[in-house]
């Protein structure tokens, strides 16, 4: 119960790098908690819990993600008001109730394997993706996607820096975190010998029927 308490209280905190407002206020606890698949995953860190939370906010109520998260972090880092920004804008006001992503450990062994060697060589891409995915194609995932973040350590400048996705121009990054096909996923934050930190996020779809998607 103490644990219970303890995790519903660091969900409705403000965050750091929100110095003007407080994005959380405009979101239900309840909701939060539902969203929130990774809670109590022992195989991720509590970053990489987060990524796979504002994710699914995302994902969950895009215009309200929109009207708090990202409106806050454009005001905190004061970004110019770019095509990308307001491309984002519009197509988080089409996401609603997408199902959440469900952390996997497949899939997460897959991330911390190309994010701990993308780190090591100081690389940057998707080497290797075909081969990496080969074993989990067909059984238990029908199609999979990959996300490769650079420089980056909080989740939160992770997620929206891969939403606006600025300088891609089929918005790849974008289109795999609000992809209404995936519904699985694996996250790795890991050293990166010419960025500093590396994030690999490795999206997953497949039958869900009968599993025990119950949040914590």
């Amino acid at each position: 119960m103490i644990r219970r308490t303890l995790l519903l209280l660091f969900l409705v905190l403000p965050l750091p790098l929100m110095a003007q407002s407080n994005p959380w206020s405009g979101w239900e606890t309840d909701i939060v908690r539902t969203l929130n698949r990774a809670g109590e995953c022992e195989y991720l860190n509590d970053e990489e819990k987060k990524v796979i939370l504002f994710m699914n906010m995302a994902r969950h109520d895009g215009p309200l993600f929109a009207r708090t998260f990202l409106n806050s972090y454009i005001e905190e880092k004061q970004l110019e008001n770019s095509s990308y920004i307001r491309s984002l804008h519009r197509d988080l006001k089409k996401i609603t109730n997408l199902v959440p992503l469900m952390p996997e450990q497949d899939l997460t062994a897959i991330a911390q394997d190309h994010a701990q060697r993308s780190g090591e060589k100081g690389t940057t891409g998707h080497s290797g993706f075909n081969n990496r995915f080969e074993p989990l194609m067909g059984n238990p995932y029908n199609h999979v996607g990959e996300n490769c973040s650079y420089g980056y350590e909080r989740a939160i400048d992770i997620v929206i820096s891969l939403l606006i996705d600025k300088g891609i121009k089929n918005l790849g990054h974008r289109n795999n975190i609000l992809s209404p096909d995936f519904n699985s996923i694996g996250v790795a934050i890991r050293p990166h010998k010419t960025y500093r930190v590396n994030c690999v996020m490795d999206f997953g779809s497949r039958d869900r029927t009968g599993m025990n998607d119950v949040p914590y």
